[in-house]
């Protein structure tokens, strides 16, 4: 089982995880639960983006090195998240809303377990992305 499903109920109690879909890797985040998490823990908190429920296969994005890419320019239409997807080939982070582009390579955060705070241990050791493209 993943590390992520194996603790969720753990987890989510300081981290925001959002499951991506296996097939494009497409996944999203509510503004209004991330001001939640803000409110509550500043930028010390994770964003975790979730890619699997059998093996370990996620982005451990934590919050204070990546405000900056979750911006009020980048929610959908109605203002209420952020989606996007994780490109396979380069590890990038895609946010595409309303046809605007931002994205960030990503691949220092695959399976970056270490940087959850308050995580169940053992911590998994992180495997290379390369076993999953």
């Amino acid at each position: 089982m993943a590390y992520i499903t194996e603790h969720k109920a753990r987890l989510e109690r300081r981290h925001y995880i959002t499951n991506a879909r296996t097939d494009t890797r497409w996944f999203n985040f509510s503004k209004g639960k991330l001001e939640e998490f803000i409110s509550t823990y500043g930028l010390d908190f994770c964003l975790i983006i979730n890619g699997s429920t059998t093996k370990d296969d996620a982005y451990i994005l934590p919050f204070k090195d990546f405000r900056d890419f979750f911006t009020p320019e980048f929610l959908d239409k109605r203002g209420r998240r952020w989606s996007g997807y994780i490109h396979a080939g380069d590890e990038a982070i895609r946010l595409s809303p309303c046809r605007k582009g931002h994205e960030r390579l990503a691949q220092d955060y695959y399976n970056a377990f270490h940087l959850l705070q308050d995580a169940p241990r053992p911590l998994p050791k992180p495997l290379d992305i390369s076993e999953f493209v």
